[in-house]
């Protein structure tokens, strides 16, 4: 029986899930993000302006979808200071009107003089304690978002000076960034690492990002998550991607993604590798890194016989890269032992 990874149905749309706009530190307005994204062919930006949630439904139309976001940042100092190690978390609110959060801190918008008249009684009203760089208070904050309905992404480690420490045994990152156009430009590369280390810990649902983290046109339209969703409504594409039911790239695209028979069956476009990982070093390789090709076929019975006596605390999952001419990659989430036998 034919096992879709990626659903059959619906339709791909486009999106950078990391936008910052002239309301905050961008150089861009919200008309001019959505312009000049459309123009690349992304239907979903997240306006994730820096520490205050202002949503833009006049952006809204058929063919282009705003999401309601905020990016907090945690750290001791709300003037900031380029050594000072920082939490940057986004939430993505499942309201597209939504402008109060119990995860903003006025602190961290009084800094900037243009920002303060955007704050009103009733954001002060329902704010949070004042911020303190420790894990405890990151995870209070992300699971006030998680109690408004939010979606929450760790982003850019590197750039933020963290490491393991920082984000081990955390609970209820929706994404993590494993690609940030910013921090990349910048020479601050971000890794798969996280999340490999969040997933033997059990956090299953938490899903490879890669955004622009615009704030420029230097730092736009280079990064995206396809979603696939039956139709571009907010709640459906919301959910679509609460479900994981999508992708990340920076060039290649996955158009199709199944099992059938023991076998996994994935169609690209414009891929010259494509690779199979999985939790314990099973590994499989289609493609010279050369030659074009828009299909592979891997064979995964060794991989479920080898599962066959792990024990029941064990995490296993597979995912793949696809990756094309230029090195440019495309990336799954992890799908775990139980998804892709039941």
């Amino acid at each position: 029986m034919r096992k879709y990874l990626i659903p059959e149905g619906g339709k791909f749309y486009k999106a950078n899930l990391h936008t910052h706009t002239t309301v905050s530190d961008g150089k861009l307005t919200p008309a001019e993000i959505k312009e000049e994204y459309m123009k690349r062919g992304y239907s979903i930006v997240a306006y994730t302006d820096h520490n205050i949630m202002i949503p833009h439904p006049e952006l809204q139309d058929e063919n282009f979808l705003p999401i309601t976001g905020i990016e907090i940042d945690i750290n001791d100092e709300a003037r900031w200071k380029k050594y000072q190690r920082t939490y940057h978390l986004n939430m993505y609110s499942p309201d597209i009107n939504r402008s109060v959060t119990r995860v903003f801190c006025e602190r961290f918008v009084s800094a900037k003089e243009h920002m303060r008249p955007l704050v009103t009684d009733e954001m002060r009203a329902h704010a949070s304690p004042d911020r303190v760089y420790t894990k405890e208070y990151a995870q209070s904050m992300v699971d006030l978002a998680i109690e408004e309905g939010c979606l929450v992404s760790y982003n850019h480690p590197v750039w933020s000076l963290q490491s393991k420490e920082d984000y081990s045994g955390m609970k209820g990152f929706f994404g993590v960034e494993w690609l940030n156009t910013g921090g990349d430009i910048a020479g601050y590369i971000d890794t798969m690492q996280p999340l490999y280390d969040l997933w033997r810990e059990g956090e299953r649902m938490c899903y490879p990002l890669a955004t622009d983290d615009c704030h420029s046109m230097r730092t736009l339209g280079k990064s995206f998550v396809m979603v696939k969703a039956e139709n571009l409504e907010y709640s459906t594409v919301f959910e679509a991607l609460r479900r994981g039911e999508f992708y990340s790239s920076a060039g290649p695209l996955i158009e199709e993604l199944y099992i059938e028979d023991k076998k996994l069956y994935v169609k690209v476009d414009k891929a010259t590798k494509v690779v199979l990982t999985t939790d314990h070093r099973f590994v499989s390789t289609v493609g010279n890194g050369i030659d074009p090709l828009t299909e592979a076929v891997i064979p995964l019975d060794i991989y479920f016989e080898d599962n066959q006596n792990r024990l029941p605390e064990d995490v296993a999952w597979i995912r793949l890269d696809v990756i094309d001419e230029n090195g440019k990659y495309a990336r799954t989430r992890a799908y775990f032992i139980d998804e892709i036998t039941e």
